[in-house]
């Protein structure tokens, strides 16, 4: 099946209507377009005249005739050998005008007859009604606004056939490519492979740990925060490679122990005594170094910390521990915001986009030879068919970075692997993502990952979600008041992370030639799409 998406331009909605103008978009974005001389000039009203036919140069318009032919020819390119399947914003007009086209290939033409006269592959009931689509989806037309659905902030030329017929395209791939009822649907009509890079990949997900030896550097290390008792160590497997971890066990109690960069100490420490503030029970409270009132330890070439093993796992995408995960995060987000901040702490912008970044992004060839080139090849396809979209949607989200201002004491990552849950009681660690940074966004992020992954752990489905999403955790949103304004601009806080860990990942691999954060590269261009399927 070959979809083509049609709107057309008439003399009034009346039986007798004449075509005035017609525009044609195949699904890969090519198109044709007529505009004709010889429509009923006595059906003209006021409102034609100046909403339709000011907008036409006359002196590009063809007879009937000459429209048909050229749009045979078009259309029969695009079928090839196989069938077409019109796409209309409407229930008749507009694929009645144009198969009545077909009778000026009739010598007879009041003879013309649907069934007998049309061409293979437009002769079938396949033929689809995009409102149809909207009622089946649950989208209320009262109130649809084709070009905020999709995602455009400039109205192009109204009543322009060829105009109508591409926005058509733009809201029918969205509502295609992001609703769970359209899943067979999208196989059919050859987008099914989006179906396989999505709610498929997580890089936080297995954390394994190996023996290492008990060296001088550890054995001092743990001495100054515990005792000089013997003890075993294990280093902690992750991505992210920041900072090293381990688990430590003496005396059948179990610790965490962190080494990082000696300048990153300060900051560390900052957070440390920030933590001591917060109730026991909320988020992990790093020890101190024996007899002493600071928290970090600096020896000659590293800087550690250690805190407690909390009992518990993180967080399995159990879909009945949401509700109490995110009621829980929103509180620690309100009182991470009563603190008092100290200057000390890293700052994580994201009202200020790399301008470097976004020109590599503008340039298409570059951007589709060396991105795909890093992604798979789902990934890859999809950049490529949406590449004009992604860029569209990026600058949307740059426009509003004064949106996004370091406003706020949060935590900057919670996501599932930074949540243990222990029967009913819910704790958060992983202070190195404490910081002064955006809450609109930490919040989203948050919301996100964490819903995420129960629709990645197959605990539930996407439109199980959104049920749940609408009657439970919505809610839970409104009534934190650090979430209430938040929740006006969801999908641009969402999105905005996304597109920033993406400009990050661009950065220091292509500028910097760095390609620490590469790993998450694929992961990332998932999440865009997901982020929209989840709440869009």
């Amino acid at each position: 099946m070959k979809l083509v998406f049609l709107d057309t331009e008439f003399t009034g909605e009346r039986a007798d209507t004449t075509l005035v103008s017609i525009g044609l978009v195949a699904l890969s974005g090519e198109s044709t377009y007529f505009t004709l001389n010889d429509y009923d000039q006595s059906q003209v009203s006021d409102w034609l005249k100046e909403n339709v036919l000011s907008m036409i140069d006359s002196s590009q318009s063809v007879s009937s005739k000459e429209a048909a032919e050229g749009i045979r020819s078009w259309l029969e390119l695009q079928a090839g050998d196989d069938k077409i399947s019109l796409v209309s914003f409407g229930k008749a007009n507009d694929i009645i005008l144009l198969f009545n086209l077909w009778k000026n290939f009739k010598e007879e033409p009041s003879q013309f007859h649907f069934l007998y006269d049309l061409p293979p592959y437009l002769n079938h009931a396949e033929h689809i009604d995009f409102c149809t689509l909207l009622v089946a989806a649950g989208v209320s037309l009262l109130s649809f606004d084709k070009e905020k659905y999709a995602m455009l902030d400039k109205v192009g030329k109204k009543h322009n056939a060829l105009y109508d017929a591409d926005l058509l395209r733009s809201c029918f791939l969205r509502l295609v490519l992001e609703s769970d009822i359209f899943y067979q649907f999208r196989k059919q009509i050859g987008l099914a492979l989006f179906d396989g890079i999505v709610f498929s990949e997580e890089t936080n997900l297995i954390f394994t740990a190996s023996h290492v030896e008990n060296g001088p550097q550890f054995s001092n290390a743990i001495e100054n925060f515990l005792s000089n008792d013997p003890f075993s160590i294990k280093q902690i497997s992750k991505q992210n490679q920041q900072s090293s971890v381990y688990i430590v066990e003496q005396k059948n109690q179990k610790y965490i122990l962190r080494s990082f960069p000696l300048a990153e100490s300060r900051i560390v420490e900052t957070q440390s005594e920030l933590l001591n503030f917060l109730p026991e029970d909320i988020m992990i409270r790093p020890l101190s170094v024996s007899g002493e009132k600071h928290f970090v330890l600096n020896t000659a070439d590293l800087s550690f910390i250690m805190y407690p093993y909390l009992d518990g796992q993180p967080f399995n995408g159990r879909s009945e521990k949401l509700t109490n995960i995110i009621d829980s995060a929103m509180n620690l987000f309100e009182l991470l915001n009563s603190m008092h901040l100290d200057s000390k702490l890293v700052t994580l912008d994201y009202s200020v986009w790399n301008v470097d970044v976004l020109k590599l992004w503008k340039d298409k060839d570059f951007f589709l030879d060396k991105i795909v080139n890093e992604v798979s090849a789902p990934i890859g396809n999809y950049i490529k068919t949406y590449y004009d979209e992604i860029i569209f949607e990026l600058e949307k989200v740059i426009e509003n970075s004064d949106k996004f201002s370091s406003n706020a004491f949060v935590h900057a990552d919670l996501n599932h692997s930074n949540v243990i849950v222990d029967d009913s009681k819910v704790r958060f660690i992983d202070l190195e993502d404490l910081c002064f940074s955006n809450v609109g966004i930490s919040v989203i992020h948050c919301v996100f990952k964490i819903c995420r992954h129960s629709i990645f752990t197959k605990q539930m489905n996407l439109s199980e979600f959104k049920r749940k999403f609408e009657s439970e955790i919505r809610p839970i949103l409104e009534k934190w008041k650090i979430s209430q304004d938040i929740l006006l601009d969801f999908n641009l806080y969402g999105i905005a992370r996304i597109y920033f860990d993406l400009f990050t990942i661009t950065e220091y691999f292509f500028l910097r030639k760095d390609r620490r954060y590469m790993y998450d590269l694929n992961k990332k261009f998932s999440n865009l799409i997901e982020f929209k399927r989840m709440f869009y």
